[in-house]
């Protein structure tokens, strides 16, 4: 009996084992991952089982989470871990041309001419690495939140603004306005960009590079898409990140379905033609994301008709996997003390 124990456990380590060393990234790579002071972990919309990695130290790294991707498959003493790839330097040594990627989106970053497809997907990969610009990355962010309802009463004609019903989902979320580095804006931008971009003429200016997914679930979140504004925020303000475009929407998604996510978002669905006060706010955002978290709130209306126009957050440089909890900072903004919860419609 005790042999035959033996066995079974013998049979159950050699499965885990075995189990370690299939690759369970989308985006099979070879290289190594220099790490600064990261938490890797088992999964990475869960968090689980966390290992604090080693300031400087070099890691297999066999994967991406996608092509392009913000998260790199390391291996961990022989375990498979993620890790945000902006807590690091991702060195390729060869891309492993033996397997093809799948279920991968084609990538929309563009290609040079005459570099090989394993040059341009190199390239295209490296590109991720935080690179601060000229000025420096900068300490300290603001993230606007739009209720569009309010937005459509002043720019009716706005093709999202045409678009809007009841039903939609910026009829009872918030929406993305902007993630706003502080103190900074148009970084490596041309002049003539610049003028294209004041002078509201968005539809001329390049394409912002993001994947499919990307795109998709920002198209969700800033209905002003439509309208070119991922645009407009991009070459303003996301140029001035230190990151590329999908990795700089990629973080404000996540922050906006976080918040819509809260019970501040519920006070405002349920409230939708009615008044709530800036207490009804703080408490709600308190009572989501911790005592005193509210210090970081502003709430934001029209001079006129007191319709609530935005909510604006006081954030750190935001890193990939960090919670809107872990970002907040006081703000020194001013505040309405009570706003109207516009509906859909004029």
């Amino acid at each position: 009996m005790a042999s035959y124990m033996r066995f079974i456990i013998s049979l159950l380590l050699a499965f885990l084992l075995l189990g370690q060393q299939f690759s369970y990234a989308d985006y099979p790579i070879k290289g190594k991952f220099v790490a600064n002071n990261c938490v890797a972990y088992a999964g990475i919309k869960n968090q689980s089982e966390p290992v604090s990695l080693k300031a400087g130290e070099a890691y297999s790294a066999t994967g991406l989470n996608k092509q392009d991707g913000d998260f790199v498959a390391i291996k961990v003493d022989g375990i498979n871990k993620w890790v945000a790839k902006s807590c690091g330097k991702l060195s390729l040594n060869d891309l492993n041309g033996d397997i093809q990627p799948t279920a991968i989106a084609p990538t929309t970053k563009p290609t040079v001419a005459g570099n090989s497809k394993e040059d341009n997907a190199q390239s295209n990969l490296q590109s991720n690495v935080q690179s601060c610009p000229i000025q420096g990355c900068a300490d300290r962010y603001l993230l606007a939140l739009s209720w569009q309802s309010s937005f459509c009463q002043t720019h009716p004609n706005k093709t999202e603004c045409i678009k809007q019903s009841p039903t939609s989902y910026d009829a009872t979320n918030f929406t993305l306005h902007g993630l706003w580095p502080d103190k900074l804006s148009y970084c490596g931008v041309s002049s003539d960009d610049i003028n294209r971009d004041e002078n509201g003429n968005w539809s001329s200016l390049p394409p912002v590079q993001t994947d499919a997914q990307t795109q998709a679930e920002l198209s969700k979140v800033m209905p002003g898409l439509v309208s070119n504004l991922d645009r407009h925020e991009w070459y303003k303000h996301g140029t001035c990140d230190g990151r590329n475009a999908d990795t700089y929407y990629d973080l404000a998604i996540g922050l906006v379905e976080e918040f819509n996510a809260s019970q501040v978002r519920d006070l405002f669905a349920s409230n939708i033609g009615k008044t709530v006060t800036l207490t009804d706010v703080k408490r709600a955002f308190d009572s989501s994301f911790g005592d005193g978290a509210s210090g970081s709130l502003n709430l934001k209306c029209g001079k006129e008709d007191s319709l609530v126009s935005e909510i604006r957050l006081k954030i750190k440089r935001p890193l990939i996997g960090q919670k809107l909890a872990d970002v907040l900072v006081p703000s020194g903004g001013l505040s309405c003390d009570r706003v109207i919860v516009d509906a859909v419609g004029l």
